[in-house]
């Protein structure tokens, strides 16, 4: 009787010891990401742009965006990283100057391939499921590459040409418990164009507003 009533004992003490040792605490396989992968497609526009230095006027139409981020976690709801951005631009390619004149080759439809980079910074989601805000800070620079006439494919000048920019974006996420979360974000810039060939009352200034429907995936754990 003595022997079964240790045996009993026991038992009973070992049972919340197991328990112990076999329990995860909430959240204690879970780990925050430690990058954040970004992929989205957006609708692009761009304001009309004056070149001084060819004595042109570049007047673009809307078109679709691709665009790519690879950003380190810095806390739960932040990042920050890099982003670049490539559209296939229609545009009315207009010289000034045969314009003025009167002549039929002073306008043509034309492409151009624009590019932005940029570093940038990002606040909202932290991994957590459900709705959330989403804000975007982002600087860097926009290219303009390879005018080239719809018919027969004339080279435009110029060859290439580089602005500074800054950029702001806000819209709203959607997480997942898998780590990726979907996000529609409508980004606002603000680039400026070389003053070569512009006078005192030319703007400079011209705006890029995107509205970008993405993903955006956490690899790692920190």
């Amino acid at each position: 009787m003595r022997r079964l009533t240790i045996l009993v004992a026991l038992i009973m003490i070992a049972s919340p010891v197991r328990a112990q040792i076999l329990k995860v605490p909430a959240g204690g396989l879970r780990h925050d990401p430690a990058v954040l992968v970004g992929a989205s497609i957006g609708l692009f526009n761009l304001q009309d742009i004056y070149d001084g230095s060819t004595q042109t006027a570049w007047v673009f139409s809307q078109t679709a965006e691709f665009a790519g981020s690879l950003e380190f976690a810095l806390s739960p709801g932040s990042a920050f990283g890099v982003s670049a951005s490539y559209a296939h631009v229609p545009l009315l390619y207009v010289d000034t100057i045969q314009a003025a004149q009167g002549l039929s080759n002073g306008c043509c439809d034309a492409h151009v391939n624009v590019y932005t980079m940029n570093a940038q910074f990002s606040i909202g989601g932290g991994g957590a499921p459900g709705f959330h805000q989403l804000i975007v800070l982002n600087a860097g620079v926009i290219a303009f590459e390879k005018f080239t006439a719809d018919r027969g494919g004339q080279q435009l000048a110029p060859t290439r040409n580089i602005d500074p920019r800054i950029g702001i974006g806000y819209g709203f996420g959607y997480g997942f418990a898998n780590r990726s979360e979907v996000f529609l974000v409508q980004e606002y810039g603000v680039a400026l164009h070389e003053s070569t060939g512009l006078s005192g009352g030319d703007r400079r200034q011209y705006q890029q507003q995107t509205t970008r429907l993405g993903i955006r995936y956490g690899l790692g754990g920190r």
